[in-house]
């Protein structure tokens, strides 16, 4: 599965690559290009295809986005051209978005055609969707998923990961024609992005170095994650607040806090530094009172009405401001 990749992958491959220059044969080690300039020429070629191709919007029921008909709805793309020279470019129905990665500026494009009416998720959490992958230069297909697939958001490329979790899931599973099943107002949409939030200068199959790409998408369902069964869920140990799970290290020992059992490093493991609390509530029954330190993490509701929610409380022994789980003292 091509979009699934370790974030250390990435890392190593902005470093160096191996490979030989064209008039080289010594197959030495060169340096990848630099990231700004490449992000111009990236930026450029993006540009110009949103600004030549469109999508089949026709296709999609607009005057009802959230109507049952677009729950199959497929994607694909072409050049404004010949027959379809009257078409709407991309670039008049795109959203702009800037990140910094890498200490570079990078600017991607999300094409949002229904958000979902299901639960939110973050980048820190595993979705579960349908999509295609292909390359903007020729829109070639590098990689396709029928049937659903479960990804962790977080050992995603960036360009997917912080596309998709602008959607949500959705409202209900229902199964389709062929036995295949069906997201009921599921998110749906489209991400562009430059090879810089992609694969850079690392190979992948069906995939040239410094390829700008296009993931499609129809949004199922979404797990909140846990990675390291702490108890915190990882979306929550994002202590900076920037967004990004895997830059979070209170103790600096090169694990993450979302993948990291102990982390402040004091020899107490972090699950024993919290606590979780259950609460169901049937019809009709109040709001629970949160502690001032106490998180919601999950709320679930079935089809009886009945809602349990999972707290955690992030206990402060010394009173001192950081939670016990963070505070090495």
């Amino acid at each position: 599965m091509k979009i699934i990749k370790f974030t250390f992958l990435i890392i190593i491959a902005s470093v160096v690559i191996f490979s030989c220059r064209p008039d080289d044969d010594s197959g030495g080690a060169i340096e990848l290009a630099d990231r700004n300039e490449q992000q111009i020429e990236d930026s450029a070629e993006l540009i110009e295809f949103l600004n030549t191709h469109f999508y089949n919007y026709e296709d999609f029921d607009f005057m009802n986005p959230e109507s049952a008909a677009n729950d199959t709805f497929q994607m694909t793309f072409g050049k404004i051209e010949g027959a379809n020279a009257d078409k709407i470019p991309l670039s008049s129905q795109v959203e702009t978005r800037t990140i910094t990665y890498f200490d570079t500026e990078y600017t991607y494009y999300v094409l949002k055609l229904r958000e979902g009416g299901g639960k939110e998720y973050t980048n820190a959490d595993a979705v579960s969707l349908t999509y295609r992958g292909q390359l903007v230069e020729d829109l070639s297909t590098f990689d396709f998923k029928l049937t659903q697939q479960l990804i962790g958001l977080v050992s995603s490329i960036k360009g997917f990961q912080v596309g998709l979790d602008e959607f949500r899931t959705a409202e209900d599973i229902v199964e389709g024609s062929g036995g295949f099943l069906n997201a009921r107002n599921g998110g749906i949409g489209a991400i562009f992005f430059p090879s810089g939030l992609g694969y850079y200068g690392l190979f992948q199959p069906g995939i040239p170095v410094y390829s700008e790409l296009i993931f499609s998408f129809n949004v199922f369902d979404a797990i909140y994650q846990d990675d390291d069964n702490d108890g915190i869920l990882s979306s929550l140990e994002d202590i900076d607040g920037d967004n990004d799970v895997t830059n979070d290290d209170t103790d600096s020992d090169g694990n993450p806090n979302f993948a990291d059992f102990d982390d402040d490093g004091d020899g107490t493991l972090t699950i024993n530094e919290i606590v979780q609390n259950t609460y169901v509530l049937n019809p009709g029954d109040l709001e629970p009172v949160l502690a001032a330190n106490e998180v919601e993490q999950t709320r679930e509701t079935d089809d009886d009405g009945v809602t349990t929610i999972s707290t955690v409380v992030f206990t402060d022994t010394d009173g001192d401001g950081t939670p016990d789980y963070l505070d090495a003292n």
